[in-house]
């Protein structure tokens, strides 16, 4: 008889208690400080209308829809003669969101600040980084056209990076307007734009001679001089920048100078020109945050003004940003590796008559914020100990009748291997004394 495999499907994954515990203290972390900046937490389903996720600037990642098929009698009326699909898993948090406010709008604040952490899928090949489901943390702003609305989503990721011990990231800046400017002022066909646009977004996953000839073969090897060093310096003159796209290099320096004061060098911001961003929605500025440990991003957004409109509202000015969680935990399990999940204590259970009083001063300890777990059913004290140090508790406590008649346990910490007799009332500190900031 075969067995069934216990791997998850290609681009999924299983988290261990160690790995599941810093994913959860990093997205706490994210939404302290992103909470500590005034945005609001929402919520919003894995499962979207195919009209929600279909054909409202989602662009390539359209394609990567985990669609659902349409159930019973729906389905048996659509084979052969129309989409058997009508609903799909969210592909991203922002489509979601611009469905969520064009809702709610009327009874929420204006402007509209708002947090969304959670998983997203994509139907893509999987890689290292890059997974078929996998979380985005994002902080977005509805209802203003100010600058101060860039200025703060970015300043807010990068106080979650500091606030996490990550090394300061770069932060690159650029406005679609800008690249598009570019592009006529090279003399590039209109019917060609958006191609080369999707060609220059892939400067930061391929090699810089492969996207030059992608895009000299789209322009037929007539490739303007400019334009391919651009592709392969990264960068054009400011000057050109300011006389092609006036107004959108301003709100850029605007906001360069801006966060340059705000971060007090915890990394540096630069204008991009060669930034793209992937998703048709966005209207103007856009943001990555590079590390030099990863070949893509951290993270990144923009400002997406009028999305919400094509969900029947009227249009709102919008920007935001996602924080790439899962590239993250790469840095952070590189940097920081993974500290133990184990409780402050285990206590064990000398018999079954001093089960409920040792319940009891586990309630107790559990009151004054300490995590303490009880051994789950009875046996010797070795076996106890043992389960202890494999959960990656640092004290194993032990509440006999001699210890019992004397309000105190015998503390033995399993690092060291000391033990101690500790009453009930100082127990608290000796628990809570040793314990590592998350």
């Amino acid at each position: 008889m075969s067995s069934i495999a216990t791997t998850p499907p290609s681009g999924f994954r299983d988290f261990l208690p160690d790995a599941c515990a810093l994913r959860t203290r990093v997205t706490e972390t994210i939404s302290r400080v992103y909470r500590s900046y005034g945005f609001s937490p929402i919520a919003t389903p894995a499962v979207e209308d195919l009209a929600v996720l279909m054909g409202k600037g989602g662009g390539e990642n359209e394609k990567l829809i985990f669609k659902i098929l349409k159930r019973g009698e729906k389905l048996e009326a659509a084979l052969g003669c129309a989409e058997l699909a009508d609903m799909g898993l969210r592909f991203d948090l922002t489509l979601p969101l611009a469905r969520f406010y064009g809702r709610h709008r009327g009874i929420l604040s204006t402007p509209f600040k708002a947090f969304h952490i959670g998983p997203v899928w994509r139907a893509e090949r999987a890689q290292k980084g890059r997974y078929r489901e996998f979380y985005q943390c994002d902080a977005d702003i509805l209802g203003s056209e100010s600058p101060h609305c860039e200025i703060e989503v970015i300043q807010a990721v990068m106080s979650a990076f500091r606030a996490l011990g990550l090394d300061g990231p770069a932060v690159l800046l650029n406005d679609r307007r800008i690249l598009f400017a570019l592009l006529d002022h090279w003399q590039v066909p209109a019917e060609k734009r958006g191609e080369i646009c999707i060609a220059i977004d892939k400067l930061d996953k391929l090699d810089k001679d492969a996207v030059a000839a992608e895009i000299s073969g789209l322009l037929g090897g007539n490739v303007p001089a400019d334009l391919l060093r651009c592709v392969q310096a990264g960068q054009v003159e400011p000057e050109l920048l300011t006389r092609v796209a006036p107004d959108p290099m301003s709100r850029l320096e605007t906001i360069k100078n801006a966060l340059t004061g705000l971060l007090d060098g915890y990394g540096p911001v630069s204008i991009s020109p060669t930034l793209v961003r992937g998703f048709d929605y966005y209207t103007g500025p856009v943001f990555e945050f590079r590390d030099p440990r990863l070949a893509g991003s951290l993270g990144g957004g923009g400002r997406y003004d009028g999305l919400t409109e094509k969900f029947g509202g009227q249009k709102t000015p919008a920007c935001g940003v996602s924080i790439g969680f899962e590239r993250l935990m790469l840095v952070l399990e590189e940097s920081q590796g993974q500290k133990p999940s184990g409780p402050d204590a285990c206590l064990t259970v000398f018999s079954d008559e001093l089960r409920l009083q040792t319940l009891r001063l586990a309630a107790r300890l559990r009151g004054q914020g300490l995590a303490v777990d009880v051994y789950p059913g009875t046996g010797k004290l070795k076996a106890q100990f043992k389960y202890a140090d494999s959960r990656g508790a640092r004290f194993a406590l032990v509440l006999g009748p001699d210890e019992a008649a004397m309000a105190k346990v015998k503390a033995k910490n399993l690092a060291s291997g000391e033990e101690s007799l500790v009453g009930f009332d100082e127990l608290a500190a000796l628990l809570g004394g040793g314990r590592q900031s998350s």
